[in-house]
C-alpha cells in the first residue's frame, strides 16, 4: 500500500495591478519568479497590448491561411 500523498502546497495568487488601463499588460518573465513583470508600455487603443506586443498576439486571419497553404 503507498503512503498517502502530502498535500498540494497552495497557489500562490498574486492581483494583476495594471499601472493604468492604457498601460501593456504583456508578460515578461517566468510567472512565479521574483523578475516576472508586465511589459506597461502604452497600449494600443482599444487593445491590451503595446503595438510591438500586439503584433505579436493578433494573427491576420489571411496570415493562417497562406501557413497552411
Amino acid at each position: 500500500s503507498r503512503a498517502p500523498m502530502p498535500p498540494a502546497q497552495p497557489a500562490i495568487v498574486r492581483p494583476f495591478l495594471r499601472s493604468s488601463s492604457r498601460s501593456c499588460c504583456w508578460p515578461i518573465g517566468e510567472p512565479g519568479t521574483p523578475e516576472f513583470r508586465f511589459c506597461t508600455a502604452g497600449a494600443m487603443a482599444g487593445k491590451p497590448y503595446c503595438a510591438e506586443h500586439a503584433a505579436i498576439a493578433y494573427v491576420k486571419v489571411r496570415d493562417r491561411r497562406e501557413d497552411a497553404a
